[in-house]
């Protein structure tokens, strides 16, 4: 069953509605960051299985959540009842999204030629953040196709400085 981010979103921003402060927000997240890996589609087609009856699914559910807290357990056990338990994966990257934006930090994808050093992501993202004015949550790709240089995405903006983007510009101002 198909079903849009908007759904996703909307279960998100329920949970995080009944979060008591900050710390419950924190332990929502990493309780939903966690969970959203193990939901793989053999798991999740074993959750959805017809065959096996709701009540059975509902308590191998609960037992494996047991450590999460309380709402997150509650939210998975509404999925399951409602045959949403699919979009578990979604939830979290909503909630993720959710909680960045309201501490006002952006999503950068940098993607480089070659493998930076731990200290060289540091300068790079220190960088990114002094120009965009805006606290970064960095992921790095690597792309031997760029032959040198970076593209990064900031949101919806892309910067490309890469040798490739540089080459073919070149190369289109050659052809006229």
């Amino acid at each position: 069953m198909p079903t849009s981010g908007s759904a996703a979103r909307r279960y998100a921003e329920a949970l995080l509605g009944v979060a008591a402060d900050e710390r419950a927000v924190k332990q929502f997240r990493a309780s939903l960051e966690q969970l959203a890996t193990v939901f793989d589609r053999p798991t999740i087609a074993a959750l959805r299985d017809p065959a096996v009856p709701v009540q059975r699914r509902r308590d191998a559910l609960a037992a494996a959540l047991k450590d999460e807290p309380a709402a997150v357990r509650s939210l998975f056990v509404l999925l399951l009842e409602r045959d949403r338990i699919a979009i578990v994966p979604q939830i979290a990257g909503a909630l993720e999204d959710i909680v960045d934006q309201r501490e006002g930090i952006a999503k950068a994808r940098i993607t480089t030629a070659v493998e930076l050093r731990d200290q060289e992501r540091e300068d790079l993202v220190r960088q990114l953040e002094r120009t965009s004015r805006k606290k970064l949550r960095a992921t790095f790709a690597v792309d031997r196709g760029l032959i040198g240089g970076a593209r990064v995405q900031i949101g919806d903006r892309l910067i490309d400085a890469s040798l490739s983007a540089k080459l073919s510009a070149l190369g289109r101002l050659l052809a006229f």
